[in-house]
């Protein structure tokens, strides 16, 4: 099985998209993940998905060998105005390659906006060859799904085809201040995972929160986790976020400054080691 093994450029949150690929690229990877994450990484406004940077990120993938296979761009899909602004962002994402797109659903308040959006929203996807994946938030106000019971609720209620779950191991335990285990709340999500997040936690030894660690040094075991997706042919990607912490609430926390790049090459490569060694034994 030749699996699909990205890793975010959210562990580069700092540094120039062009800086993140040339990095991944030395990691003797093929696959990136673009990621535009609101609170996780440095400001943006809509100028960022225009045409012009298309073309420049395009020119960069190429020149480092990589290919964009997710594209992470979460939105709030409940809300007024969204349509728009996501098939831009989807039309973006295809045009460097994706070929899924990630992004969170919606608060609960705002179901039913997100039940009248996410016919456009699958529509454009479709048109433009992707596949959308649906994200467990990490934070926030009770969403329509925050476990991987609930996410497979909602995907057989939509029963639109092209729409599944990136499921994001990390995100339930903050999201649930580690009341719901992820190795178990991973079965009923896992028939309707498009995508999944690689991504540890643990407790912050400075003040009550959760840090991002490397793979395998958190509180999730990953070990079972991986022997359990040997056989299941989903793509992974490595989302380490080692600028960001989140507090007893889950709301993220960005430290002042980027992490070194040294630093996040040593994480990264001691976490696709161990991923790897995981899936093959």
């Amino acid at each position: 099985m030749q699996r699909i093994v990205s890793v975010s450029t959210v562990a580069y949150d700092g540094y120039a998209l062009e800086v993140a690929f040339r990095r991944i690229a030395l990691l003797e990877l093929k696959y990136v993940e673009i990621a535009y994450i609101r609170g996780y990484m440095d400001p943006f406004g809509e100028e960022a998905f225009t045409d012009t940077r298309a073309r420049g990120l395009e020119s960069c993938l190429r020149e480092t060998g990589l290919r964009c296979h997710a594209f992470s761009s979460h939105l709030d899909l409940g809300t007024k105005g969204v349509v728009d602004v996501f098939k831009r962002r989807m039309d973006f994402a295809a045009r460097l390659g994706a070929r899924i797109v990630i992004s969170n659903a919606a608060p609960k308040a705002g179901e039913a906006a997100f039940f009248e959006n996410i016919t456009p929203i699958a529509e454009r996807a479709s048109s433009n060859g992707l596949l959308l994946a649906l994200e467990n938030p990490g934070t926030g106000p009770e969403d329509l799904f925050d476990t991987g019971q609930a996410g497979a609720e909602l995907i057989r209620r939509l029963g639109i085809p092209g729409i599944g779950l990136n499921y994001d191991f990390a995100n339930l335990i903050s999201r649930t201040g580690n009341r719901i285990r992820p190795e178990e709340d991973l079965q009923p999500a896992l028939p309707y995972c498009l995508h999944v997040h690689i991504k540890d936690v643990a407790q912050d030894p400075r003040s009550p929160g959760w840090i991002h660690t490397p793979i395998g040094m958190g509180m999730i075991d990953y070990g079972s986790v991986l022997t359990g997706l040997r056989s299941v042919d989903i793509p992974l990607s490595l989302e380490i976020p080692l600028r960001l912490r989140r507090d007893p609430t889950g709301s993220p926390d960005r430290l002042p400054l980027p992490v070194s790049l040294h630093r996040i090459t040593n994480v990264l490569r001691q976490s696709l080691a161990y991923v790897q060694a995981a899936l093959r034994e």
